[in-house]
C-alpha cells in the first residue's frame, strides 16, 4: 500500500499547475475523488455488489421440521426471492454444532457460506469445554431469529400445582424431589440448576438419552418434574397426567395462558433457547447489514409469526450488535450455573 501511496504523491508532485499565478499542489486531471479512489484501491478494498454467487446456509441439526430447519427455508426462499441468487440449505449436524461451525468458520468471509446457530451451539458447548472452534470468536452475528421458552411442569400424582409448591416442598424435604432432562449440560439440565441456584432448592437430576424415554418416565411418575419444550407437553396437560407450573419466559405462553412466566416469581430464572443466523468473522460490515435486514423483515411477517407461535416459539430479529451481545452475556450466566453445579 505504502508504495501505491509513495507513486500518487510522485504523480501530484509531476502535475503541479499554476492557477492565478499560485503554484497548486493540486492535480486537475487526477483530482480528490480519484486520489480517494486510489488510496481505496491500494488498500485492497473495493465496492461490489452482493451477493454474486449462491449462498449456502448451513443448519447444524438433522434435516426436519423443527424450528431452525423451518426458518432457515424460509429464510432462503426471501432471500433467493430477493437477490435472484440460488440460497441452498445444507444440515450438517453432529458434535454439537461443531462440524458446521467448523465449516462455516473455515469459509471465506464474503457473506456467501452462513450458520443457522442457536444458544446450544455457540453457547452451551463453548460454556462447558474448549472447542476446536471457539464459537465467541469465530463468528459474526447477523441476526435473531426468535426463540422458544421451555416449561416446567410436574407428574399429576406428586401433588405439586404451582412453582411456589415446587420450591416450598424442594425446601421442606431437600434432594427428594426428581427432575428428567435429556442428557448432562443439555438446555433442561441447565435451565434445573439455574432454578435451584435462584431459589435456593436441591433437586435431583434423573439424565435420558432421549426426548421420548424422558417425557414417558414423567408422564408415568418415574420421575416428578420436567423441563421440556411446551409443545412436547400440551397433549399430556390436557388429558391430566402432567401439571404446568412455569414457563421459562418474560411472559406467559398463548399456548397456556393461565400458566405462569417464571419471570413473575423470580426474573432472574428465565431461559430462552434461542436461534440466530451468523456468518464467519471478518465478513465486511455491509453485507452483515444487508442480511440482518432480511431476516428482520422476515420475522415480522404476520403468518410466519402464527405459525411459530402455535408451536411455542417468538419469533423475534435484532442488530448484529444486540445478537453478539446475547451471546456473551448468555455465555457469562451459563458458564457461572456450570461451575457452581460442577458440571463436566
Amino acid at each position: 500500500m505504502f508504495s501505491s501511496i509513495r507513486i500518487i504523491q510522485s504523480r501530484i508532485k509531476q502535475e503541479k499547475h499554476i492557477i492565478g499565478g499560485v503554484q497548486m499542489a493540486f492535480p486537475i486531471r487526477f483530482g480528490v475523488l480519484g486520489l480517494g479512489a486510489a488510496l481505496l484501491l491500494a488498500s485492497g478494498v473495493q465496492a461490489q455488489d452482493f451477493p454474486t454467487k449462491p449462498i449456502t446456509l448451513i443448519v447444524p441439526f438433522e434435516a426436519s421440521g423443527s424450528a431452525p430447519n423451518t426458518l432457515a427455508r424460509h429464510l432462503a426462499d426471501r432471500m433467493q426471492a430477493a437477490w435472484g441468487q440460488p440460497v441452498l440449505v445444507e444440515n450438517r449436524p453432529g458434535a454439537a454444532g461443531q462440524v458446521a461451525a467448523q465449516y462455516v468458520a473455515g469459509s471465506a468471509p464474503d457473506g456467501h457460506t452462513l450458520m443457522m446457530g442457536s444458544v446450544a451451539t455457540h453457547v452451551l458447548g463453548r460454556a462447558m469445554r474448549e472447542m476446536e472452534v471457539d464459537t465467541l470468536t469465530a463468528f459474526e452475528g447477523i441476526s435473531l431469529f426468535g426463540y422458544t421458552p421451555m416449561l416446567i411442569s410436574a407428574n399429576d400424582d406428586v401433588g405439586i400445582d404451582s412453582i411456589e409448591d415446587l420450591v416450598a416442598r424442594a425446601k421442606e424435604a431437600p434432594n427428594t424431589i426428581t427432575y428428567m432432562s435429556v442428557g448432562v449440560g443439555s438446555a433442561a439440565h441447565l435451565a434445573a440448576e439455574l432454578l435451584q441456584s435462584v431459589t435456593g432448592i436441591e433437586i435431583i437430576h434423573v439424565p435420558y438419552q432421549g426426548v421420548a424415554q424422558a417425557t414417558l418416565d414423567l408422564v408415568s411418575g418415574e420421575v416428578n418434574i420436567g423441563f421440556s419444550n411446551i409443545i412436547n407437553m400440551v397433549q399430556f396437560i390436557e388429558e391430566g397426567d402432567v401439571v404446568p407450573l412455569a414457563v421459562t419466559d418474560v411472559e406467559r405462553s398463548p399456548i397456556l395462558p393461565d400458566t405462569i412466566a417464571i419471570a413473575e416469581l423470580y426474573p432472574e430464572a428465565t431461559v430462552e433457547l434461542w436461534w440466530g443466523l451468523f456468518a464467519p468473522a471478518g465478513t465486511p460490515a455491509e453485507v452483515v447489514d444487508m442480511l440482518s435486514e432480511q431476516v428482520n423483515a422476515m420475522v415480522v411477517e404476520p403468518d410466519l409469526v402464527e405459525e411459530f407461535a402455535l408451536g411455542g416459539a417468538t419469533l423475534r430479529g435484532s442488530g448484529p450488535q444486540e445478537l453478539e451481545d446475547i451471546v456473551m452475556a448468555d455465555f457469562e450466566k451459563w458458564s457461572r450455573i456450570i461451575s457452581e453445579a460442577g458440571i463436566e
